[in-house]
């Protein structure tokens, strides 16, 4: 008879990318590195994954809240760049307690340690998402039903109140620069309760906005969770799906992004259930007295 322990089964390969993740997972671990912010907004909500072009408003949900972005004359931000220079703008406005941001150096330091190119027609990208984030309209609403009433409550952002951007044309122009003033209202949504990220794990997920907006909800999420909870699939499906079809497309797509999050992020605990994710109180990325000790030094 065959011993079975001596059948040796196929070795599983993995992509390089796989391995460059689990690579910088251990790193991270070991050596996080530099702490970037997200505003508590795109923690709760998110962006478009893709342009979507011609509509006149584009929404997302998660529980009671919906976003609802219009875009301005630039059209809508969208993708990776735009979730860039979103964390960068909220990383510099604690950095500095300022709402004059003035990107330059400062933007095309953090770009590179994203591994990113601050030239050509990546510059341009920059300053096209730069634009479109600086003019287009946010609607944040919480609708609350009982049998007696609907109660809407809402406020209208802007990213920015004033900004003067340029662009490049030259093909080894480096990323633009330019000045941004964040409004007022977005200035103080961000200070109030900036999400810590490491910038080394943005790193590693890129490439997938999805992988970074599951990133930042985890780091959020792992911060403020008091006991387990369940996120339905109908509500994860609300917040981060809208541009698939059938829900099992969008799970199946969840799970291989979250797995990839969780080799970046390996203490936060969520299993995987039918009837969604199932989140426990875990600590969180980016530990608190280092949160801490960057907000005072700012």
């Amino acid at each position: 008879m065959t011993n079975p322990t001596a059948i040796s089964a196929t070795p599983t390969l993995i992509s390089d990318r796989q391995l460059r993740l689990v690579e910088a997972g251990e790193q991270i671990e070991l050596n996080p590195g530099e702490i970037s912010f997200s505003a508590r907004l795109w923690a709760q909500l998110s962006l478009p994954y893709r342009d979507p072009g011609d509509l006149p408003r584009w929404s997302r949900q998660n529980g009671s809240i919906t976003v609802t972005v219009t875009p301005g004359p630039a059209g809508y931000p969208f993708g990776v760049v735009a979730r860039y220079l979103l964390i960068w703008m909220s990383t510099e406005a604690v950095r500095t307690q300022d709402r004059h941001l003035n990107p330059g150096q400062s933007l095309n330091a953090f770009l590179r340690a994203l591994g990113m190119n601050t030239s050509g027609a990546s510059a341009r990208r920059v300053a096209d998402q730069l634009h479109r984030l600086a003019t287009c309209s946010i609607t944040v609403e919480d609708t609350r039903v009982t049998e007696q009433t609907r109660r809407v409550s809402g406020a209208n952002i802007h990213v920015a109140s004033r900004y003067e951007l340029v662009f490049p044309r030259a093909a080894e122009a480096q990323a633009t620069t330019a000045s941004i003033v964040l409004s007022e209202d977005y200035f103080a949504d961000v200070i109030a309760a900036p999400v810590p990220v490491y910038t080394a794990a943005l790193k590693a997920l890129s490439g997938s906005p999805l992988r970074m907006d599951i990133y930042v909800w985890l780091a959020y999420r792992m911060a403020t969770l008091r006991g387990p909870v369940t996120i339905t699939w109908a509500q994860l499906a609300g917040q981060f799906g809208g541009e698939y079809a059938q829900l099992r497309q969008f799970k199946a797509k969840l799970i291989k992004h979250l797995d990839a999050v969780r080799v970046v992020y390996p203490r936060a605990r969520v299993a995987v259930t039918d009837a969604g994710l199932r989140l426990h109180p875990s600590a969180t990325h980016v530990a608190r007295k280092r949160k801490k000790a960057l907000r005072r030094s700012a």
